[in-house]
């Protein structure tokens, strides 16, 4: 699905992208305290490529239980009970429907607090069922059957079924956000209304549908698509009550009264400001205890758009827990001490500068492109704006990821003299001054980013001008390519497979026409496009993973985008909040934290320690 994430003068927004494992370790603290620092950099498992680019059926690896009160076991004796405050950086766009939400990191876990996915990711990297049973392809991975675990409901009583995850599935897969990602499902005529399109799903049976692909679309071709299932862990996967969709459509006021399946039922929702959650008495799981999820009693998410001031509620104790990319925030915190920090770290997003290659002049020569990346020295931004926590990126893949190369041919260090060599021939073509413009949200560590920006490129005689964008109107200069769209500070493109990409670099989502375009770099490259339909069908992990290098390489040569570090992420808490990372799936093994990627966690089993 598509999820829209802001904050720090960059934005992000991803796809099916998968979370960071964790685990504790120990960091000494001033004051002679403690701060607990838990990583991603070690528990995740060390996998081959094979392992990380197969898409193994998650019935195959992890056998659903046969129970339909799936259990999950806590970190310690937990005494039920309590509230807590959570805030985040920016408020959903268009809430609270599956099919229509725009969705960052924040609103992803608000939306699973009260909605359950079909299924998630484990630490495994690998998808597991959540409300599904089973999730289970045919030999070529063209047909994808997913049975309904039994015996759940949604909250206002309405059984969680085969009819009510079709229904979801139809109305998001269909919807304009999310539609581009599942090009290659195929459709057929609406039964309901033949002038219209819809996916092609086949019922079975109350509790079981098959979904079946097709080149753009085509039931006629049907395409293998090993990796199909990684999308059911993303927005597509969110399932609410069809009823409450119906109540939805009769009238659009109640998208804001959300009802879904989860640990919590949402009680009100105050745009900007803050949501409420309360226990679901009635959720489908239990700890190994046999005690009710979730364990606390209430939850209020509250929005703090910048990050230096969710520090300071932290602090003051104003709030409980906030997640934030900030490196110069995440040091302040760390050095402070009596917090427990949990990094999320692996298959990191970029932070990069997003750059409208089809806008006329400068930004459409790769020459420019090129030189403005090379004039940045990116160890005094990350030094001088990010706590010196992050790394030099080389491209917008990250350590981890299927077709990362420390060698792309992209080299990370300022080159001066090599920038002014590449403007220089840029002013053969086109004589004259070279004038740049940047945007940025407003944020005190994006006005630092531009500045250094700026100077960086006065040395090699680029004029910059610096833009400061509102956040209602930052995505959607770039999703429309808008005229006043140059370039952005950004962050975007976690996750483990070059396929989960597909449709923001794909020509195929470039709208040439000022419609809609997902690929916002606004570029077409064949060899880009031949090597992500490898990436996205051919059955030998080792053509994916070459595949996914091929597009790195052609990518770092073409300067599309501009990398400045590889994205680090914080949850940071006092230290009394407990289960942070420790949520554990119906089938007995441990999910990644979040929705997949950084900024978020799950909430149901988080719980106070009283003692």
């Amino acid at each position: 699905m598509v999820r829209i994430r802001q904050r720090s003068g960059k934005t992000v927004i991803t796809a099916v992208i998968l979370s960071l494992g964790l685990i504790a370790v120990s960091c000494g603290k001033k004051d002679g305290g403690t701060t607990n620092v838990t990583t991603g950099a070690t528990d995740a498992p060390v996998v081959s490529s094979a392992d990380t680019t197969a898409s193994t059926p998650a019935s195959d690896t992890t056998p659903a239980p046969t129970d339909t009160t799936p259990v999950t076991t806590p970190a310690a004796t937990v005494t039920p009970g309590g509230e807590l405050t959570i805030s985040g950086e920016a408020e959903v766009t268009n809430p609270w429907t599956p099919a229509a939400m725009q969705c960052d990191s924040f609103c992803q876990e608000r939306a699973r607090s009260f909605f359950d996915p079909i299924a998630a990711i484990g630490a495994d990297t690998k998808v597991h069922p959540y409300l599904a049973d089973s999730i289970t392809p045919n030999a070529d991975s063209t047909q994808w059957t997913i049975k309904v675990r039994s015996g759940i409901s949604f909250t206002d009583g309405t059984p969680v079924n085969a009819d009510a995850v079709i229904d979801n599935i139809q109305r998001s897969g269909t919807y304009i956000l999310l539609a581009a990602q599942l090009v290659d499902v195929a459709k057929v005529p609406s039964a309901a209304d033949p002038t219209k399109m819809e996916l092609k799903i086949e019922k079975l049976d109350d509790m079981s549908f098959t979904i079946f692909t097709g080149k753009d679309g085509d039931p006629a071709q049907p395409l293998p698509w090993p990796g199909f299932d990684y999308y059911l862990t993303g927005q597509l996967g969110l399932i609410a009550s069809p009823a409450w969709l119906a109540a939805v459509d009769a009238d659009p006021t109640k998208a804001s009264q959300p009802i879904g399946s989860g640990p919590f039922i949402a009680q009100s929702f105050a745009p900007h400001d803050s949501m409420v959650v309360t226990k679901n008495p009635n959720y489908w799981q239990k700890d190994a205890n046999g005690v009710q999820l979730p364990y606390l009693d209430k939850i209020t998410f509250k929005v703090i758009e910048d990050g230096t001031t969710a520090e300071g509620a932290l602090k003051s104790g104003d709030i409980d827990a906030f997640a934030d990319s900030g490196g110069s925030i995440i040091k302040d915190v760390i050095d402070d001490g009596g917090f427990t920090v949990t990094k999320q770290d692996k298959f990191a997003e970029t932070n990069y500068i997003l750059v409208d290659n089809s806008k006329p002049g400068p930004y459409s020569d790769v020459r420019v492109r090129c030189a403005l990346s090379k004039a940045i020295d990116r160890q005094e931004l990350i030094d001088l704006t990010g706590g010196g926590l992050s790394t030099p990126a080389n491209g917008v893949f990250s350590p981890g990821q299927e077709g990362y190369l420390a060698d792309n041919g992209f080299d990370v260090a300022q080159d001066i003299e090599g920038a002014k060599a590449l403007i220089a021939d840029y002013q053969k073509d086109h004589p004259g001054p070279i004038a740049v413009t940047y945007g940025h949200t407003a944020d005190r560590i994006g006005d630092q980013v531009a500045e250094l920006l700026k100077g960086y490129w006065s040395q090699i005689g680029v004029d910059t001008t610096v833009e400061t964008i509102p956040q209602d109107q930052f995505v959607n200069n770039a999703v429309f390519g808008k005229p006043n769209f140059f370039m952005y500070g950004w962050r975007q493109h976690a996750g483990f497979k070059l396929d989960e990409q597909n449709f923001w670099w794909n020509s195929k989502s470039y709208a040439d026409d000022g419609g809609l375009s997902l690929n916002f770099d606004h570029f077409k490259n064949p060899i880009v496009d031949s090597n992500l339909a490898i990436a996205r069908s051919d059955p030998d992990p080792a053509n994916r993973e070459a595949a996914a290098e091929a597009v790195n390489r052609e990518m770092a040569k073409q300067c599309y985008q501009i990398p400045l570090s590889v994205a680090l992420w914080a949850v940071m808490s006092k230290p009394e909040l407990k289960g942070i990372g420790e949520t554990v799936m119906p089938d007995g093994t441990k999910a990644r934290d979040g929705a997949g990627f950084g900024g978020q966690f799950w909430v149901n089993a988080l719980w106070l320690d009283k003692s």
